[in-house]
């Protein structure tokens, strides 16, 4: 149950952040888009985040028992989630559902995955808590990276993004990119043993990892090379 309400505190902290991003920025104000549609989109897309990542553990830790759904759907006594999986399934989503309402696609997975890494090292941090030294090693890589890529995106990304030196959507991307390497990576070196290319996780986030690094090049260098042509 402490899972659960951890998951509504970063919930409610995630809206706040999104709120405070969404109220001023001029695309947003230029295409005179309400922030209750905003919040409409954020409260879908977590339910659907949170299935997804739920989805995403059972294919990657799969027992019998989850094929029972009350099981799956009953988080707080049978708990896990994948991040990775969660992560990817709610960009996805937002990008889809702006795409269908004649949004900005590209700036709102933008604001949307930066309420994200603001709520991300805060509710991992008590993730880590929780665990009492129970945690793995790539379990303290990812919150330390979590603080680190607050910083970093922040700080230097997200003002480079708002003067229009990248794209739309790029940065939501390069978040992507940059969290399946540490997870890959983490797995890699801190988990040799037992580490499979095989393995479905580890195939699931290579191709996130490709597919992400495909779509930077083809908005950031093959797209400006046309436009400038």
């Amino acid at each position: 149950m402490i899972n659960t309400f951890i998951l509504l505190v970063a919930f409610f902290l995630f809206l706040f952040f999104l709120y405070y991003l969404a109220r001023d920025d001029f695309v947003i104000i230029r295409k005179d888009i309400a922030l209750d549609k905003i919040f409409t989109m954020a409260i879908i897309s977590g339910i659907v985040t949170l299935i997804f990542a739920r989805f995403f553990f059972v294919i990657f830790n799969f027992k019998q028992i989850y094929l029972n759904p009350l099981v799956f759907l009953a988080i707080p006594y049978y708990p896990g989630l994948s991040l990775i999986g969660g992560v990817v399934s709610g960009e996805v989503f937002v990008y889809m559902y702006a795409l269908f309402k004649k949004m900005p696609v590209g700036r709102l997975t933008d604001l949307f995955t930066m309420a994200f890494i603001g709520v991300f090292p805060i509710a991992y941090m008590f993730h880590i808590f929780l665990l009492l030294g129970r945690e793995s090693a790539l379990e303290n890589v990812i919150f330390v990276s979590a603080i680190v890529l607050l910083f970093v995106f922040t700080k230097l990304l997200f003002p480079f993004a708002s003067k229009g030196e990248i794209r739309d959507g790029t940065l939501a991307l390069i978040f992507v990119l940059i969290l399946a390497f540490i997870y890959f990576t983490g797995k890699l070196f801190l988990d040799v043993k037992d580490f499979s290319f095989m393995m479905p996780e580890n195939i699931f986030i290579l191709v996130t990892f490709f597919v992400s690094l495909i779509l930077i090049i083809n908005q950031e260098l093959i797209n400006k090379y046309l436009t400038k042509k």
